[in-house]
């Protein structure tokens, strides 16, 4: 059995290290890119309020800021569910290479 894990495991080395970094990277650009969704997602909610409250803008206009707004709130969210994806598979390929 030994000999059939091996060479498997030899193979696996160099993906958990490509998936390593590849989640290293990705926590980082999601961290840097999380904060400046947050702030434009704020700007967004901030200026449909008040267009519509100043009259510049009809409702419907209004919503599909809104909408545009919530868009770039969620998807911090959503780059945090991949790297908990690739997290699982780092964590995989490591525990495939410690046994």
């Amino acid at each position: 059995m030994m000999l059939l894990k091996l060479p498997l495991k030899l193979v696996a080395l160099p993906a958990a290290l490509a998936v390593t970094i590849a989640k290293w990277a990705g926590v980082f650009l999601t961290s840097f890119a999380g904060a400046i969704f947050y702030l434009l997602s704020g700007l967004c909610f901030v200026i449909a309020v008040l267009s519509y409250l100043m009259g510049i803008c009809t409702g419907g206009e209004a919503v599909e800021f809104l909408v545009m707004g919530f868009v770039a709130f969620v998807l911090p969210f959503v780059a945090g569910w991949v790297i908990g994806v690739v997290d699982t598979l780092s964590d995989s390929l490591w525990d495939f290479i410690k046994s």
